[in-house]
C-alpha cells in the first residue's frame, strides 16, 4: 500500500483577498465621513465669542498707550516753547534792551515762583507760522494775567496757551529796578507756563492751576485740563555786568527755599 509522503498544501489564497476588500471598505467609509465634516453651529458661536473677548481685552491698552504717547509729545512741544521764550528774553537782556520783556509783577516782595496765579484772560489773536489775518497775537501778553495763543501746526487755531512773567528785577548796582534815570535792568527771575489749548475753559473760569501736569499713563486728557504742560523758571542776568555774582546772590539768596531752581 502506497502512502503519499508529501504534505497537503492548505488553500489560503482567499484570505489576502478578503483583507484587501476590508481595507478598501474602511477607506471608502473614511472618505465618506470626511466629506461631511466641518464646524458646527455651536463651534462657530464659540469661535465668535473668543474673538470678541480678545478684541475687548486688547482695545483698552491700545487706547491707553496712544493717549499716553500723545500727552508726552505735547509736553515735549510745550517744553520747547517755554525754553524758546526764555532764550528770547535772555537775548534781549544781553543786548542791553528792555523792549518786549515779560511784564513784571510790580512788587519786589513777590516770589514769582510761588505767588503768581494762573492766567485767566485770553490774548488777542493767534501767534502762528502763517498769516492768519486779523490782529495777530503778540508776545509778551498785555499783562501777567493774560495768556498768548500759540499755533504750532499752521491751522491758525491755538494749540498752546503761554503765560510769561518776571520779577521787578535789579539794576546794574543791585538795587530794585524802577525805570529811574540811569538805571539799567541787569537781572531778574522770570517764569514761563505753557498750557494745552484744552485748558482754556478752566483758565478763563479762574480755575487754572500753576502746578505742572503729571506725565503719567492715562487714557484721556489727564490733568492737563487745568494744569500747565511745562513750567520753567530762570534767573536772567546780563553776562557783561561786573557784579554778576552779587546779582545772582540777591535774586536767589542762599536762605531761599527756591535756591535750587535758580
Amino acid at each position: 500500500m502506497l502512502i503519499n509522503s508529501h504534505p497537503v498544501k492548505r488553500q489560503t489564497t482567499a484570505f489576502p483577498f478578503a483583507g484587501k476588500l476590508a481595507l478598501r471598505l474602511i477607506q471608502k467609509q473614511a472618505i465618506s465621513q470626511s466629506s461631511h465634516q466641518g464646524l458646527t453651529l455651536i463651534e462657530s458661536l464659540i469661535a465668535m465669542v473668543i474673538i470678541a473677548i480678545t478684541m475687548v481685552s486688547i482695545t483698552p491698552p491700545i487706547f491707553w498707550a496712544v493717549a499716553t504717547r500723545v500727552q508726552t509729545q505735547r509736553a515735549e512741544q510745550a517744553l520747547k516753547i517755554a525754553q524758546g521764550e526764555i532764550d528770547r528774553v535772555r537775548t534781549i537782556i544781553e543786548r542791553g534792551e528792555t523792549a518786549d520783556l515779560p511784564r513784571d509783577v510790580a512788587d519786589a516782595t513777590i516770589n514769582v515762583r510761588i505767588n503768581v496765579a494762573a492766567p485767566n484772560v485770553s490774548g488777542t489773536g493767534v501767534i502762528s507760522t502763517r498769516d492768519c489775518g486779523g490782529t495777530p497775537g503778540t508776545i509778551p501778553p498785555a499783562n501777567i494775567a493774560t495768556f498768548a495763543q500759540i499755533d504750532t501746526n499752521g491751522d491758525c487755531t491755538a494749540d498752546y496757551l503761554l503765560q510769561t512773567f518776571r520779577s521787578q528785577g535789579l539794576d546794574q548796582n543791585g538795587n530794585p529796578f524802577t525805570s529811574a534815570t540811569g538805571q539799567v535792568l541787569s537781572g531778574f527771575v522770570m517764569g514761563v507756563r505753557v498750557y494745552s489749548s484744552v485748558a482754556r475753559p478752566e483758565l478763563t473760569a479762574g480755575r487754572g492751576s500753576t502746578q505742572p501736569a503729571a506725565l503719567r499713563a492715562t487714557n484721556g486728557l489727564g490733568n492737563q485740563l487745568n494744569r500747565p504742560l511745562a513750567v520753567l523758571y530762570s534767573t536772567i542776568v546780563r553776562s557783561n555786568e561786573s557784579q554778576n555774582l552779587e546779582l545772582y546772590r540777591k535774586l536767589c539768596p542762599a536762605a531761599s527755599k527756591t535756591t535750587g531752581a535758580c
